[in-house]
């Protein structure tokens, strides 16, 4: 087929906004026929949203969606085709991942797989081919599965999984329409496998996936891929904050970001995304001088500049004035721009103090938010904290708080005294209050529940605390890149990538005094969570990788991770929403299934030297 008459389809979609991800698939196909394409591939379940979970096999859904495909079908420009997933019936009344090819005035007819995302764990994902006899009713009309589809441009086939290879000889394009969440370093997994699809079936293959974060923690990047002869012909931009936009062959091959500035650029496009999806007016968040906050404050502005990038001033202002910041003329300086005019309106920061935070977090606090914009206040929360004592000290007299005896319950308390302030300027001001947490404290359970885990969104929950130390350090020295062409400079950064990470609850505190090195704990976890690999195996590695740490301290550490892992599934469950960045997830329900109550892990410890 020839390259030039067809396209992917990218779209932002909501779920269970059937109304808006079909107003978006017109647009879209509008400006195909404009320019002049003849068949479009939009995404699984594009019609739906991907992530609409047990709604799936509630009926008038499943009528609500073929509603939405007749819908398209009837109001399609003449001469584009489209292929659409959707959520349909079965003859056996089941419901079917569907992907239905229609153009104006006429259904081509429908593919369809058995199962979906299974909504209570999102890491199963298989795919069963429906079986051949199976129908699908839309409006007056029944369709029986198939595989091949004539279209005016040729015959394009659609492909789910290796069930489908013996089905779609001849076509002369083959659609792979499932979708795959954002997932640091999968892009190489997803361009060879479309390279060797293509190479198998001797023809062109077309991948196609949604775009930004659709039902919270799920960010889609939009990869679409071109193949052909087992060549990678074109390769689309990733984590695009356009809203929808087409991807063709005549756009090439696109590589992505370096490491360090995809993982920012994809929180700060889930950021985005639940601002806009939420109808919020920015987010708020407690802004300690550490690491972890003064990534999450920078993924803010991140986001907004790549989406006046990315979509140019009249959409940009449009989405914000929606949520009520007020967006004035463009200066033409994106970077001056979004620091000036709107980060002091989407970001308020609050750096609370206590009687054991020092003038180097205050400062490095003060400095960042200085440096994005954002807007920042200072107070004290040590007379808070002073009451709560004096009102448990005077309830149990017998004995005092004191660091000796109740090192952990001060520690906590302070937490827990920073949590009521942040949330009322939330409230007050329509924010979405952020917290913190990173995939390898909250592995350990090393943080406070109803304080500084208090929040809505943890928008780097999934990222290890080793990879954001690297990650400040490289703003602190060259910035963070937005595009080839736009860099977020923020030499401030260096206030913070110059400490020692302290959760500061206590005189002299360190986080990995308190823990182990996180390079140590992140290697564990890794391994543990990654590649399900035993204590005793773990231990070795460990050994092997850190040969400054004798067997006996490589054992304790791994003691040390496991049993504090096997402690905190309760912190986990109750966690906030966070983005799936980093293949080792320990979101209790997109990674790490585990029971809450359990024996902490003995019976594999027990032969640990």
């Amino acid at each position: 087929m020839e390259q030039s008459v067809f396209a992917a389809g990218q779209i932002n979609t909501l779920s269970l906004d059937i109304n808006g991800n079909v107003s978006k698939i017109l647009d879209l196909c509008a400006q195909a026929a404009k320019r002049g394409i003849k068949f479009v591939a939009f995404p699984e379940l594009c019609v739906t949203g991907f992530d609409c979970g047990d709604l799936f096999a509630v009926p008038a859904f499943m009528q609500q969606s073929a509603a939405a495909v007749l819908e398209l079908k009837y109001n399609l420009p003449e001469g584009v085709t489209a292929g659409v997933g959707a959520v349909l019936q079965g003859s056996d009344g089941r419901p079917y991942d569907a992907y239905v090819m229609l153009k104006r005035s006429k259904i081509l007819g429908v593919a369809a797989v058995r199962s979906f995302n299974n909504s209570r764990d999102p890491r199963v994902r298989v795919l069963t081919t429906a079986a051949p006899d199976e129908t699908f009713i839309l409006g007056a009309e029944r369709f029986e599965r198939q595989s091949v589809f004539e279209c005016d441009c040729g015959k394009v086939g659609v492909f789910f999984n290796t069930a489908d290879i013996r089905d779609l000889e001849g076509a002369d394009l083959v659609v792979a329409p499932a979708v795959e969440r954002f997932e640091m370093g999968a892009r190489r997994r997803r361009e060879v496998a479309a390279a060797a699809l293509s190479m198998v079936l001797k023809t062109t293959v077309l991948t196609t996936s949604l775009l930004g974060c659709e039902g919270g923690g799920s960010v889609y990047d939009g990869l679409s891929l071109i193949a052909c002869g087992g060549n990678l012909v074109a390769a689309s931009p990733t984590l695009s904050f356009a809203r929808s936009r087409l991807f063709t062959a005549a756009d090439g091959l696109t590589g992505d970001l370096p490491d360090h500035d995809l993982a920012v650029r994809a929180v700060s496009l889930g950021l985005y995304d639940w601002m806009l999806k939420t109808g919020a007016r920015g987010f708020a968040l407690s802004l300690s001088g550490g690491a972890d906050s003064g990534l999450c404050a920078t993924a803010v502005c991140a986001g907004l500049m790549a989406a006046l990038e990315d979509q140019g001033f009249d959409d940009f202002k449009a989405q914000l004035e929606s949520v009520g910041i007020k967006v004035p003329a463009f200066s033409g300086d994106i970077e001056g721009y979004v620091k000036k005019e709107i980060m002091p309106q989407a970001l308020i920061t609050v750096y609370q103090g206590s009687d054991v935070s020092g003038s180097v977090t205050r400062t490095a606090a003060q400095k960042v938010a200085q440096g994005l914009g954002a807007t920042h206040y200072e107070w004290s929360i040590s007379n808070l904290v002073k009451d709560y004592t004096e009102v448990v000290n005077s309830t149990t007299p017998d004995t005092p708080l004191t660091w000796e005896h109740d090192d952990l319950t001060l520690q906590n308390i302070q937490a827990r005294c920073r949590a009521p302030g942040i949330w009322m300027i939330a409230n007050r001001y329509n924010k979405l209050l952020l917290t913190t947490c990173n995939a390898s404290e909250d592995a350990v359970g090393y943080c406070t529940m109803d304080g500084d885990t208090a929040g809505g969104l943890a928008p780097i929950g999934d990222i290890s605390k080793s990879f954001i130390l690297e990650v400040n350090r490289h703003i602190a020295d060259d910035g963070l890149k937005i595009s080839d062409k736009t860099v977020l400079h923020l030499p401030e950064m260096a206030y913070i990538a110059a400490q020692a990470p302290t959760a500061e609850l206590k005189p002299g505190q360190t986080d990995e005094r308190d823990l182990m090195p996180y390079a140590v704990l992140d290697c564990i976890h890794k391994l543990q969570q990654g590649q399900l690999t035993s204590p005793q195996r773990i231990a070795e590695a460990v050994g092997a990788r850190f040969p400054q740490f004798d067997k006996d301290k490589c054992a304790w550490f791994v003691k040390r991770y496991f049993q504090k892992l096997s402690q905190s599934q309760w912190k986990r469950e109750r966690g906030a929403c966070t983005f799936h960045i980093e293949a080792c997830d320990l979101n209790s329900s997109t990674g790490f299934v585990f029971p809450i109550l359990n024996d902490g892990f003995k019976g594999l410890l027990k032969d640990l030297a």
